[in-house]
């Protein structure tokens, strides 16, 4: 084989291993680029599922503090309402107690209620009932013999110019205030008991008793 032919032959052989050696380095860095273009995928998708969550989180925390902060304001609101409304009910409420004690029938019933919670929860022997000195006689004369035959001896039915509606009843130190001022004296629970009144009717919050 002549010179010439073999510097070729070599000049072939080294242009082979050098374009295989180019493809083997162009795959393996095709492979690695396409395993970093991956890997930046998966980084770049799970920063973004995090920064997701992230902002879902904090959009959940706004959405419940501006919920909280309105159901503050709203109680607020409310407080200030029913606050505004007893101040105006309260009144009314003794108001129109006084006027059932100015009248004779719901004077009766508001007298033989007293007396008949009195049967109930006080104990038998001498009554002392203390009443407003515009009570007659001729009105709490058939409930003194209606407790003298229930009670065995005849009650103690004294005027009191401290009570101004209701009746007052004392039994051996038991007291039993079934006065104006003994039934409004547990203001809270009125107050309470006026609130889910009103919550039932409200339209009824601006009528008069």
């Amino acid at each position: 084989m002549k010179l010439e032919e073999r510097e070729r032959g070599l000049l072939t052989l080294i242009q082979e291993y050098r374009d295989a050696e180019y493809r083997a380095l162009l795959e393996t860095a095709r492979a690695e680029a396409k395993t970093l273009l991956a890997d930046a995928y998966r980084r770049a998708r799970t920063q973004l599922h995090a920064r997701v969550i992230s902002e879902r989180a904090n959009a959940r925390s706004r959405l419940h503090a501006a919920r909280a902060e309105h159901d503050t304001r709203l109680r607020a609101s409310g407080d200030r309402a029913n606050a505004q409304l007893l101040e105006l009910a309260w009144p009314r409420l003794r108001e129109a107690l006084s006027r059932r004690w100015a009248h004779a029938d719901t004077r009766a019933v508001w007298a033989r209620h007293a007396i008949a919670q009195g049967r109930q929860r006080l104990p038998p022997g001498l009554w002392t009932v203390r009443h407003p000195p515009a009570w007659s006689a001729a009105e709490w004369g058939p409930l003194e013999a209606e407790l003298t035959r229930a009670l065995g001896q005849a009650p103690h039915f004294r005027a009191d110019g401290a009570v101004t509606a209701g009746l007052v009843i004392e039994a051996q130190g038991a007291v039993l205030d079934a006065s104006l001022e003994g039934l409004l004296r547990d203001r809270r629970r009125l107050e309470a008991r006026l609130l889910a009144v009103l919550a039932r009717h409200p339209t009824d919050a601006g009528v008069q008793t």
